[in-house]
């Protein structure tokens, strides 16, 4: 009985090293992100230990991301890693486990320059500010996103308001999936009662749905509102922006 106890020890240990150090590269060829809208310049390392360079999605930039195994998790059958990411644009860290069907995210942390996202209209970037997750967590499947939750802030709109001398507290919403997408809706006020909400839907494949609503009486926050593409509709300032893409 020993004897095959030692056996399966060492077939565990042989069968975990030689996961642990399958170059990283030679798995990211293997896999269809390459065929999707993810890309990279150069991966270095193992799975074990390794680093991504250049990385971007949907031709958003993201940066370089670095992923460490918790080797333990190997016994489980479901490899874990700690991740951390950073670029021009922002940073963040998590932990990612890789079930059979899932991709599971959590402990995330992201802060990203609004300058740096490519899909948002020049003058909201001309903005700036940061946008920030907390707690955050997902679970991925080949069918979207599964569940999803988290604290989500922005301090854009106090930027924006700032600009013309007005006083706005800071967007402040959550994350959750539904039907395979990703969802994000804020909302802010100003001292004046005016509000902002915002919708946001987006898929793995790169589509999105932008949708901004605005309620002010202020005639000075009118005119900068249809300066950046805002449209009255209903007595509401609303700026919207879709993009719908499926796989090739």
């Amino acid at each position: 009985m020993r004897k095959i106890l030692l056996f399966v020890v060492f077939l565990v240990v042989l069968v975990g090293s030689a996961i642990a150090f399958t170059p990283l590269g030679f798995i990211l060829n293997q896999s269809r992100l390459g065929n999707t809208s993810a890309g990279w310049a150069k991966v270095d390392g193992t799975l074990a230990k390794g680093r991504i360079s250049g990385l971007y999605l949907n031709n958003q930039p993201i940066g370089d991301v670095t992923l460490k195994l918790r080797p333990m998790s190997l016994f489980g059958l479901a490899p874990t890693y700690d991740v951390q990411w950073g670029g021009a644009g922002g940073r963040g860290t998590g932990v990612i486990t890789l079930r059979r069907n899932a991709l599971e995210a959590k402990e995330l942390r992201i802060q990203q320059e609004i300058s740096a996202l490519e899909s948002l209209a020049m003058p909201v970037r001309a903005i700036g500010g940061t946008i920030r997750l907390m707690d955050g967590s997902v679970t991925v499947t080949r069918a979207g996103c599964e569940s999803g939750t988290g604290d989500v802030t922005s301090n854009t709109l106090s930027r924006a308001a700032e600009q013309y001398g007005k006083q706005f507290g800071p967007l402040a919403g959550n994350l959750s999936c539904e039907g395979g997408a990703f969802l994000l809706a804020m909302a802010g006020q100003s001292e004046a009662n005016d509000t902002l909400e915002l919708d946001v839907e987006a898929t793995l494949l790169g589509a999105y749905k932008l949708q901004v609503e605005v309620t002010t009486a202020d005639q000075q926050i009118s005119v900068a509102l249809g300066q950046m593409g805002f449209a009255r509709q209903n007595g509401i300032w609303v700026y919207s922006r879709e993009e719908q893409r499926s796989l090739r």
